[in-house]
This record gives structure tokens, C-alpha cells and sequence, in this order.
């Protein structure tokens, strides 16, 4: 019975995890939405998600692109089908590559970050302190870093989709001795504007689950020193695990022939 134990264990935590994401997340938006938002601090938090971000993103970008490229253009060129690469290419960054780059990045870098932060911040009882002088920490702690995910995360998708590609093109070049001209053209006749409206949805749910799964966690554990490297971990792997399965999701929605 030791393990049925634990899976029961895991799964009414994973239970209660959930639902609190979903309480953070309400009591977040009816904030943004009356306007209580700290502008000063949202702006601070963009430097943070955003800025400090774009050197991991590029190098996961980078090659992601070399690697995909590099296989895809050996295997079309086997088949004949090498006007095809940049269209394969750039459909694979721009709906599911991209927003997934950016996503996994950023859940190991803020996610983390923010989930040890409040996880301190709940042991060293600075949130109680917020709350008896009246300050609620949904509008102080969440909201900023939500407009700041919220922001940042289809710019930082959109530049991973663009290093990508630009892999792909100077791969494709050596690979398949494929000119960028040809390359482009057949991105252009792939690509349509649905694709770019699934890559926003994609990068504004991921931003959802970076920022309020890292917080939920952080906001919800208390203990001592052990539990922020335990509260750090968990909230990663609920992170990248919903960003999956979500991503999954809205494919299967938007999915229609071409």
C-alpha cells in the first residue's frame, strides 16, 4: 500500500496546488483590473524577467536552430524536398519552438528565482509583516512580476522564433547549400497569420504559468532553510510540466489544415 500512499499524497497536493494557482491568479487580475498595479515595480521586474533573460534565450535559440535545421534540411534534401526546409523550419519556431524556448528558459531562471524569493520571504515571516501593516501581497508581490511576465515573455518568444531562424537560414546554407532567397520564399508560403496568433497564445499562457505556479508555491510554504531548495524545485517541475501540456493544448485547438 506504500506506494498507492504516495501517489494519493501527490496527487491531493497537486490538487491543492492547482486550486491555489487559480485563487492567486483571480485575486491578480480583479487587482490589474480595478488598477491597483505599482507601475515602478513592474517596470523593475521587466529589467529582471526580460533583460537579464535574453542571453540564455539566445544561446537555447541558437541552437535549437542549428540542431533542427541541420536535421531537417539532411532529411528533405534525401527526399528531394529541399525547397520545403525554410517552410518546415520556420513552421516548427514559430508555433511550437519558440514559445517553448522562451517558456522552459524563463521557468528555470524567473520561475525559480521568484519561487525561492517568497519562499524566504514566507519563513522569515516578512509576508505576515505585510499583512499586518495592511498591505496585500497579491498587489505587491504577484502583480508586478505578472504585467512584467506578461510583457516580456512574447518579446523574449519572438526573439527566440527570430535567432532560430536565422540559424536555420545559415545551416540550411551549409547543409543543403540552400540559397536564403529559396529559404525565404518558402517561409513566406507557409506561414500564415493564425500561426503568429498561436505563438502570442502560447507565450501569454506560458508567462501565466511561470509567474503564478512560482508564486503560488512560494506564497503557500512554510519551514526552514530546506524548504526553499524543496519549494524551488517543485515549482519548476509543476512549471515546465503544465507549459507541455498546455502547449499541447492550444495545438490540438488550432491545429487546421493548410
Amino acid at each position: 500500500m506504500l506506494p498507492l500512499n504516495v501517489i494519493e499524497d501527490q496527487f491531493g497536493r497537486g490538487v491543492v496546488l492547482i486550486g491555489q494557482v487559480i485563487l492567486i491568479w483571480f485575486r491578480a487580475v480583479a487587482c490589474m483590473l480595478t488598477g491597483r498595479i505599482d507601475w515602478r515595480e513592474a517596470f523593475r521586474q521587466c529589467y529582471l524577467i526580460g533583460n537579464q533573460s535574453f542571453i540564455i534565450v539566445s544561446l537555447t535559440a541558437l541552437f535549437v536552430g542549428f540542431a533542427m535545421s541541420l536535421q531537417i534540411s539532411r532529411e528533405l534534401v534525401a527526399f528531394g524536398g529541399d525547397t520545403a526546409i525554410g517552410g518546415v523550419v520556420s513552421l516548427a519556431l514559430v508555433r511550437e519552438m519558440g514559445p517553448i524556448t522562451a517558456g522552459v528558459m524563463l521557468a528555470g531562471r524567473v520561475g525559480s528565482a521568484i519561487a525561492a524569493e517568497l519562499t524566504t520571504m514566507m519563513i522569515t515571516e516578512q509576508i505576515d509583516a505585510l499583512k499586518v501593516m495592511r498591505v496585500d501581497p497579491i498587489e505587491f508581490l504577484v502583480v508586478p512580476r505578472y504585467i512584467a511576465g506578461l510583457l516580456m515573455m512574447p518579446v523574449l518568444s519572438i526573439y527566440a522564433m527570430t535567432v532560430g531562424l536565422v540559424a536555420s537560414i545559415w545551416i540550411s546554407m551549409i547543409a543543403a547549400n540552400l540559397p536564403p532567397a529559396t529559404f525565404l520564399d518558402s517561409v513566406k508560403q507557409t506561414i500564415l497569420d493564425r500561426d503568429f496568433g498561436v505563438h502570442f497564445t502560447k507565450a501569454l499562457i506560458n508567462a501565466t504559468l511561470v509567474i503564478m505556479f512560482s508564486c503560488a508555491v512560494g506564497l503557500n510554504t512554510r519551514g526552514g532553510a530546506e524548504d526553499v531548495g524543496l519549494a524551488t524545485t517543485r515549482a519548476i517541475v509543476w512549471i515546465m510540466t503544465s507549459i507541455f501540456i498546455f502547449n499541447y493544448v492550444v495545438t490540438s485547438l488550432t491545429y487546421a489544415p493548410r
